[in-house]
């Protein structure tokens, strides 16, 4: 009996094991970010724009990537700002690009109170599609309000799964930085080690959000407050004809 425990136990500790080697430990964009990165010398150039009218916008970023053949992108979203993680990973297979992200992003939040968020983003051509989304603003003095999303860091592979022998931790040490660790591939696993590399011409882009006027507050709050009025009176009205019937 003890010694079929022992053979049963053997392979589900090795299980337990392999399964643990398959979780991500890397640690947040933002703590990653705050370390002092490995730099390539390399120098490329990228523009990036923001179409489509309205409150949805598609933010694509063009990159001249050399003789690399991808790039890891670190988004800032600002609080003005969301991607929609369910969005994109539905349309993968239309082109959008994997998507990491450190915690859930709240999508029904207005910008006066919702967190900036960082995003990783695979890039496995010379471009990149994320459809974004404006959210809504406070209201203000001015019908219209322009915000804009940075240019995001841009880093390049050194340690690939296909180098066995190379190993993040050493190439660390050789060079006395850090290397980010990001996925290589549309899921969390395998990682790689990526430095960054500098852009010839990082802009930010704009686009103008309406928001709501101050002085039409007023009016705004007598006509919800006289259709919830009218909403509730329908109601007990519905109830009281309900009940007169039945009696």
């Amino acid at each position: 009996h003890y010694f079929i425990q022992s053979n049963l136990r053997l392979p589900m500790i090795l299980i337990l094991l392999s399964l643990l080697s398959l979780i991500s430990t890397r640690e947040s964009w933002k703590t990653q970010i705050s370390f002092e990165l490995c730099r390539s010398s390399s120098v490329i150039s990228a523009t990036r724009t923001l179409a489509n009218s309205g409150f949805h916008k598609d933010l694509t970023t063009h990159l001249d990537l050399g003789h690399f053949n991808s790039a890891f992108l670190i988004e800032n979203t600002t609080s003005d700002f969301y991607l929609d993680l369910d969005e994109i990973k539905e349309g993968l297979f239309l082109g959008y690009p994997p998507v990491f992200a450190d915690n859930a992003i709240n999508i029904e939040e207005a910008a006066d109170s919702s967190p900036s968020h960082l995003v990783g983003v695979l890039c496995q051509t010379h471009h990149v599609t994320l459809p974004i989304h404006h959210r809504y603003q406070p209201a203000s003095n001015n019908p219209y309000k322009s915000v804009c999303i940075p240019f995001p860091r841009i880093f390049v592979p050194v340690v690939t799964p296909d180098q066995p022998d190379v190993h993040i931790e050493d190439i660390e040490k050789e060079r006395n930085c850090k290397l980010l660790t990001a996925p290589c591939s549309v899921n969390s696993l395998p990682e790689c080690g990526w430095e960054e590399v500098s852009i010839s011409t990082p802009s930010e882009v704009c686009s103008s959000v309406p928001t709501g006027l101050i002085q039409n507050l007023p009016i705004v709050m007598i006509t919800t407050i006289f259709t919830l009025s009218l909403i509730v009176i329908g109601m007990l009205y519905a109830l009281y004809f309900k009940k007169y019937k039945s009696d």
